[in-house]
This record gives C-alpha cells, structure tokens and sequence, in this order.
C-alpha cells in the first residue's frame, strides 16, 4: 500500500493500489485505461521478483478530459498543436534494497527522436505516442523501461484536491503571470489543485528578492525541480490519508486514478502488490530526486538543452546503482565525489547585494546543481556565507561549499527536509568557482550587523534573530 503511495505523480496509479486494502482493487483497477506497449517495454522478459523495476512517468498535457470551462482557460488539445510530454519522469525501484529513485528529463532535452530522421526536443517524440517516447529515452538515456504511466492535468488537480492541498515551502513571494500562480507570502503555504498545477507548470516563474520581481534564471530546470518538491509532499500527504484510513480521500484519490490514469497492459495488480510489500515501509523523503545534467544550446534560433557529459552518464549510472569506474586517489582536502547534478540546492541572499541570489543561483547551475529554490534570507546582514545541510547530507554541503569564495560556515540543520543543501550568502561572499556566469560580490556596509544563524559572524552586542519560518513545512 505504501510503496505506491511512495512512487509519485505516480499518485493517482498508487492510491488504486490502497484500495486493494479495503477489497474492491480488482475491480477499480480493471477501469483503468490500458495500452498494449509491450512491443517497447520489457514486458515478462525478467525473473524473479527481486529484480529493479524501471517505470516510466508521463505527465501529459492533453485537454481531452477538460470541461468547457478548462478549456476556456487552457485551450483545447487541437488548439495546443496536439499533446506533449509536459513531465517525463523515470521511476526505479529495487525490491533488494528498498530503494527507489526518480530521474527528471527535460522536456527541451535535445535528442535523435528514435524512429524518425531528426533530433528534436525529447517532448515532441511523443506526439507519435507513448511508444515512440518510450525508444527515444532507451536509445538516449541507455536506461531499460519496464512499465508505463500516464496521467493529466485532471488527474493531477484531483490528486490534489482529494487530499486536502499541499503544503510546500516557498523562500520568497512568487508568481506566473501566464499559469496564474500567485504565492503572496514567503513561508509555508498550502496550495489547491489550481495552485498547484500552476506551480508545477510555471515556467515564467518569478520571485521577489531586493524590492523587486526578478525572473528565475533556471528556467525549465527550475521547473523541474518544484515538481521534484512537489511529488515529494504530494506523496507525504496522500500516506497519512492512507495510514490514517481516511476512506473519503482514498475514494477521491481512486475514482480521479481511474478517470484519467492510462498505464500498460502488462502492469498489474499482483506487479503493484508485491512492490508494496517490498516498500511497505519507504518514506517519500527516502526517493533520490535526479535530472538528466544539460547544456542551453541554439538550434536554428530555438533554445534547447543537450545533455552535458560525463556528469550525465554519471547521473544515470546513480539511477541504474551501477557501480562508478574506480577514481584515482584524491587529494584528502578535496570535496567529496559527488556528482553536482544529485544535489538540490537553495540559494539565499543574505547580503543584500543587488539579485545576488539570481546570480548565485545561475552561476551553481552552471556547474551541474539542481537549484531548487532562490529568494531572500532572514536578514541582509550576514557576515560569512552560511551552508547548511539536512541529515545525512554534510558530504553534499561540502561540494557546495568547494565552490564558494570568501568566508563560509558549514551547518546542520535536521528541519531541512526540502532540499539538500541551502547556501545564504554574506557579506563576504567572493564569487562562484568555475562558473562563466559572474555572481557580483556582497556590497561592503558599514553598518552594525546584527547576528545570523547557523554561525555566521555577529556583530558585538548584537542578538540572534529567528530561524527562516518553513524550513521544517
């Protein structure tokens, strides 16, 4: 039951699976619609049930289902130029270790459409139907897919709304102007079904830093990633209404699966059952968030993202657990071997230098970070810069902090739960290490700076102001 609770966008196939808990899953889950893609996938042609499953996750944004007033907002599928891949997400699990892992590819990924003579954005494979998307990632990625996941806008909207909202954390005032999302407040919010596929489709996404509306430099990587923190809590909120047996939220999260869900034929009910008793205890926060590492390229005046290597077989090889070739002895000092692209990283400004944060951001996503986040800390009057770390992750804030010049406090904070790492610029901030992008230096102020967190320098006399509401939402 919890397993699939624990896989998703995913959301809307797994709750299908809570409901074989209460005896009816047989026969909700023959009504969903199937496709036969065995042609593709590697349907039946492994043994045992201890072997990973790879799954592939399509968030599509087809208008098929839409009332007259959806479509009035949203267009029609015909108005929309037919239907794309607006989310592709690679799902893995492994029965052995009770891992699981989701990879991001981003729709601009520039790729050989497979079964076609042209390179192309990956998204567009997949006007030619799942099939042919489903090629075109085996052939560019190298990565095997045994199932098949599709789910809409509807579909997403009702996951939601059956559970309530969700809570996300949002380090700055945010908005879209084209989906309509509106965040008026920093801080925890909880966000409905209109909100929320706002903000897991913007791709206009500002946020306000320094007085003023700046546009995320991040663009669809950024975009990326709020889905990454958004299925993570997505999948946090449908468990405690499973664990909690509400019967209500799981009928709601059941009829929206079944409504506008499509999966392959060969995924079954038993596949489903003997991954949730595998998974019966996976913790969404336990999934390792990745994204297929890029390059902005131009292709005939249109910008698009080709994969940056080595660090993106590196990514999947992370993915698959494949064993990394042996490195060469590393000098003590250096920062650990982390590949920057498993590391999810927000970027604060806390020194109150002109879109710092922007800057920063842009310039950690040069160097292959998932930046996760920009905005402004609590206070302008940091001194050092501070990085501070989540559970486990100290080894991660150390890559972070390797590419930070100037003063640096290294911290733990076990209220993370969003990210990584979180990096707030000081007044000492010197610049990016490796990046083309400048990040402009902190302004140097003369005036008294009262304490900051997590050890930064504190001014004499001067008192320690609260933590940043929301880290723990």
């Amino acid at each position: 039951r919890r397993l699939l609770i624990g896989a998703n966008i995913l959301v809307a196939l797994s709750v299908v699976t809570v409901a074989s808990g209460y005896g009816y899953a047989r026969w909700k889950f023959g009504q969903i619609d199937k496709t036969d893609l065995c042609h593709v996938l590697r349907c039946g042609g492994r043994s045992g049930d201890d072997q990973p499953i790879n799954v592939l996750v399509v968030g599509s944004d087809t208008r098929a289902n839409f009332d007259a007033e959806d479509q009035k907002k949203f267009g029609t599928t015909k108005e929309a130029g037919g239907q794309r891949s607006d989310t592709i997400i690679l799902l893995r699990v492994d029965p052995k270790t009770e891992q699981a892992a989701m990879l991001s590819i981003p729709r601009d990924l520039y790729v050989p459409i497979a079964g076609a003579n042209r390179t192309d954005r990956i998204n567009t494979a997949f006007e030619a139907g799942a099939d042919r998307l489903i090629e075109t990632i085996e052939q560019s990625l190298g990565v095997p897919i045994d199932h098949y996941v599709q789910v809409d806008f509807n579909g997403f909207r009702g996951i939601v709304e059956a559970v309530g909202g969700v809570p996300i954390y949002s380090p700055a005032r945010a908005r879209d102007k084209k989906s309509g999302l509106n965040i008026p407040n920093p801080g925890c919010v909880t966000l409905d079904g209109e909100q929320a596929l706002a903000f897991v489709r913007s791709r206009n996404y500002e946020y306000f830093e320094n007085g003023r509306w700046r546009t995320d430099p991040t663009a669809d990587l950024g975009r990326i990633q709020r889905q990454q923190d958004f299925i993570r809590r997505v999948l946090k909120k449908a468990n405690q209404k499973a664990r909690g047996l509400d019967l209500i939220a799981i009928n709601r999260l059941v009829n929206t699966g079944i409504q506008n869900v499509e999966i392959d034929k060969s995924f079954g009910t038993g596949d489903i059952s003997r991954l949730a008793l595998r998974f019966k205890s996976l913790e969404p926060g336990a999934v390792q968030m990745l994204t297929v590492p890029t390059v902005a390229a131009n292709v005939g005046g249109a910008s698009v993202l080709r994969m940056k290597q080595p660090d993106a077989q590196q990514v999947v090889d992370t993915f698959l657990s494949r064993e990394p070739p042996p490195a060469e002895a590393a000098d003590s000092s250096e920062a650990p071997a982390i590949p920057p692209a498993s590391i999810r990283l927000r970027v604060l400004n806390g020194s109150g230098a002109e879109g710092q944060a922007r800057e920063v951001g842009q310039a950690m996503q040069e160097l292959g970070f998932n930046v996760a986040g920009l905005g402004q800390a609590d206070s302008f009057r940091y001194t050092d810069s501070v990085v501070s770390f989540g559970r486990g992750q100290r080894d991660k804030a150390l890559v972070v902090q390797s590419k930070i010049k100037g003063g640096t406090v290294l911290r733990e904070d076990p209220t993370l739960r969003a990210v990584d790492v979180v990096l707030i610029t000081g007044g000492d901030f010197g610049g990016v290490s490796g990046a083309a992008t400048g990040a402009r230096e902190a302004p140097t102020s003369t005036s008294p700076a009262p304490a900051t967190k997590g050890g930064a320098k504190p001014s004499p006399g001067a008192t320690e102001p609260p933590p940043a509401p929301g880290a723990q939402c």
